[in-house]
């Protein structure tokens, strides 16, 4: 076996080696978090920077070498190697992170791993988290810096400061993807419970329902998936008519329950791409939710060290039927929206989107999500529409309660419940999966500066 091959593989044996556990505390003027119990990080090898044989690059088979000694230091973690980009100085990891609900904690620790299995002459790290097979954001780190500031007293600080955090190009030049990735088929099954106030019936409603969901990936932003819901209990009325003057789209909710229960509620291809660096994409197709099936298409411009963003989506919608699984009613609609974002500090970042709703009245909402340092999130939102009927506005808020909470260990699961009016058709939006913000902005400068507390976990 050749010397630089022989290094890839002592070094990935030694840094498996170390585990323990650590609890580290929040810098001045970032978020805090509780602490966390969880196997230690491995700690860095120095590398000698006068070392600068390049020759290992020649070796047969160093791409897979190096990628099977990294899933071996990142796989422990929740993380997988899904692209690499080998080259004398610099080397670009593309990797899943499935463990970790704070992004720089991920970074960290495959920051980490690659400083431990790559040969001395690379001197740069680029980390590009992947995100149902988009590239997100490329964070660069000096490999001497990682060195410098591990054991620093202001090493979080420093360490972020040093970070260069920029839009991934869409596919470099010699980027080798793992192809034992795709196609890959995964299932789920949990709960899903829903809250609101019928504005037409001036009642408060409850569903928990039990949902499967299944998902093929095919290749990278290209899947095919579907879900299954059975109500288990409830309080929303299957038998009240609705006396809307406007088009059913949500007032009718009930008879869906009543009919179509248990439901194929999703059953739809996603295509996720980059159009440019800053630039994102999604095109949906099939039955996009339990009441309607049709295409939808979103682009995202949000460069990823910006702290705002716009979006425009396009929906051409047919609603379904009540009790056929894949049958549809005489009614068409086309939405659009476009949509502005911004992230503030502290987890804070708000939303506000103008265009024309499921049942044709054109109106606004304007969304405020709060994320907190122990990983729950809330949201509230108002819609305003120009419905010429009385429930012609919605609000409500939404709690997201992540898994590690319950557990006491990392996870990325979580578990969304939802408040607020409902049962009138004015202001009712397609409920698309995969929408492009909610997918990108945990990676983007804003939120990795407000968690980078974690980098060092």
């Amino acid at each position: 076996m050749a010397k630089k091959k022989t290094q890839f593989v002592l070094a990935g044996l030694a840094a498996a080696l170390t585990y323990g556990m650590v609890v580290t505390p929040a810098i001045a003027g970032q978020r805090s978090f509780t602490p966390s119990y969880e196997s230690a990080p491995t700690p860095i090898k120095p590398h000698d920077p006068t070392d600068t044989d390049a020759s290992w690059l020649n070796e047969p088979g160093v791409n897979e070498t190096a990628r099977k000694y990294l899933n071996k230091l990142l796989q422990p973690d929740g993380m997988q190697v899904e692209a690499l980009l080998l080259e004398a100085t610099n080397v670009e990891l593309r990797f899943r992170n499935t463990r970790y609900s704070v992004t720089p904690q991920a970074l960290g620790r495959a920051a980490r791993a690659m400083a431990n299995i790559m040969p001395a002459s690379v001197s740069q790290f680029v980390l590009t988290p992947i995100v149902a097979g988009l590239p997100v954001s490329s964070v660069t780190f000096q490999r001497a810096d990682l060195e410098n500031y591990e054991n620093h007293p202001n090493g979080t600080e420093l360490s972020f400061a040093n970070a260069e955090i920029s839009d991934p190009i869409t596919m470099p030049e010699g980027l080798q993807y793992d192809a034992s990735l795709y196609p890959k088929f995964t299932w789920s099954l949990g709960p899903d419970i829903e809250f609101s106030h019928d504005e037409l019936t001036s009642s408060n409603q409850y569903s928990v329902r039990l949902r499967a969901s299944a998902r093929w990936n095919i290749s990278p932003g290209l899947f095919i998936n579907g879900s299954l819901t059975k109500e288990l209990f409830g309080n929303i009325s299957t038998n009240t008519p609705s006396s809307s003057p406007l088009q059913h789209v949500r007032s009718d909710r009930g008879l869906y329950l009543d009919q179509g229960d248990p439901a194929v509620e999703t059953l739809k291809a996603d295509y996720l791409f980059k159009a440019t660096p800053a630039v994102y994409g999604r095109i949906s197709a099939g039955y996009l939710e339990r009441m309607f099936g049709g295409i939808s298409g979103e682009l995202l411009w949000k460069p990823a060290a910006q702290n705002w963003g716009l979006g425009a989506e396009v929906n051409h919608v047919k609603q379904r039927d009540f009790s056929s699984a894949f049958g549809f009613q005489d009614y068409d609609v086309t939405t659009g929206f476009v949509s502005a974002y911004y992230e503030f500090k502290g987890g804070l970042s708000t939303q506000l989107d103008v265009g024309r709703y499921l049942a044709g009245d054109n109106g606004a909402t304007l969304s405020l999500n709060k994320r907190f340092t122990n990983g729950w999130a809330v949201g509230v939102f108002y819609t305003k529409t120009n419905a010429d009927v009385a429930e012609n506005t919605k609000t409500g808020f939404r709690v997201t309660i992540p898994l590690n909470w319950i557990i006491k260990s990392p996870s990325r699961e979580s578990y969304g419940v939802a408040f607020g009016s409902s049962g009138a058709d004015a202001g009712s939006r397609l409920r698309a999966d995969n929408r492009l913000y909610d997918l990108v902005r945990e990676y983007h400068g804003p939120e990795l500066e407000d968690s980078w507390a974690r980098f060092w976990r």
